[in-house]
């Protein structure tokens, strides 16, 4: 109140300035009931108008009008209203209850876009974990099984066709095509129907968070836990593909050639290398052979996973895949 008194006079908070209404001052139908204020540390007003004057007039000449007095206590009163929930946030719960009218109607695939823009624009935070989880399960079908799906292509085997030739055919990798078809041998019998996943990926590297977030056209695949450089060594920016490689030699920066399988050999299953920039070479993503260090900081400035996790993303990885890596 004593704020409110010193918009209304503009002159400051003065110990004499605290006003309260006289009993019954706002009634439950949301006026006044009466219309005179006193000051507290002060006699009596002067003049105690009639109520129609809708004025008070005290000693020191300070003249209030009812009415404004009325809508600054309003504003007050709207101010200490719970407040609506602001325009952002409502498109936000609006999503999901139309990702809840998908999935009742089976519309996985529209369900998993509007989520994967929710997840990606982390403008839920309270739900994060819980959209994940959700999309995580919609991409065991979109994604990774042999179900057609609107993004998908589904490619009839010719003959003389070989997975290579189709993989380059379509921007992706033939293992991605294995997996994704349940194939256990790259063997393809003529009129086979493949579900193949053309367009770019990209990858998405939080250091803060240590995750690494995998896109397919720009919507969510799946996310990975990771570790990254101690005192700070990874280093932030777009890199680029400079090549992969299964069972990776490992050649250390203290010196010395290990080979897969050899004990300091720490790159695990498979390497995936960036592009050298002034002042930064020999960075890539990698898998580990000490799994208990990923969500820490702990590499030499190279970006650690699981084996089964760098696996799973280097069958997405090509050429043209950007990596950006953020604080």
């Amino acid at each position: 109140m004593q704020n409110l008194l010193g918009k209304i006079f503009g002159i400051g908070i003065l110990p004499v300035m605290f006003v309260v209404c006289n009993i019954n001052t706002y009634t439950n139908t949301g006026g006044f009931d009466a219309e005179v204020f006193a000051a507290q540390n002060q006699e009596t007003p002067i003049s105690l108008v009639k109520k129609d004057d809708d004025v008070v007039i005290y000693k020191n000449d300070i003249i209030v009008r009812s009415d404004e007095l009325k809508k600054e206590f309003k504003k007050e009163v709207d101010k200490n209203k719970p407040g609506e929930k602001p325009a952002s946030q409502k498109q936000e719960i609006s999503a999901l209850d139309t990702v809840n009218k998908d999935l009742k109607e089976g519309k996985k695939y529209e369900a998993r876009n509007i989520l994967s823009d929710l997840f990606i624009n982390g403008s839920m935070p309270e739900k994060q974990k819980e959209i994940k989880d959700q999309l995580d399960k919609l991409n065991e079908e979109i994604i990774f099984s042999p179900i057609p799906f609107p993004d998908a292509t589904m490619y009839t085997v010719q003959p003389g066709d070989v997975l290579v030739r189709i993989a380059k055919r379509f921007n992706t990798n033939y293992e991605l095509i294995m997996k994704v078809n349940g194939k256990a041998s790259n063997r393809l019998n003529i009129g086979e129907q493949l579900k193949i996943l053309p367009g770019k990926t990209r990858i998405l590297i939080s250091k803060r968070n240590f995750t690494l977030l995998l896109l397919l056209n720009d919507k969510y695949v799946k996310q990975y836990r990771i570790a990254t450089g101690k005192n700070n060594k990874t280093p932030v920016g777009t890199f680029e593909v400079k090549n992969k490689m299964k069972e990776p030699v490992w050649y250390s920066p203290d010196g010395g050639v290990f080979p897969y399988g050899s004990k300091e050999n720490i790159l695990g299953t498979r390497w995936i290398g960036f592009k050298d920039k002034p002042n930064i070479y020999g960075y890539g993503i990698h898998g580990t052979t000490q799994p208990e260090t990923v969500g820490t900081a702990a590499s030499n400035g190279c970006i650690r996973m699981l084996n089964s996790d760098v696996e799973e993303l280097y069958d997405f990885v090509t050429p043209d895949t950007e990596i950006v890596i953020q604080e």
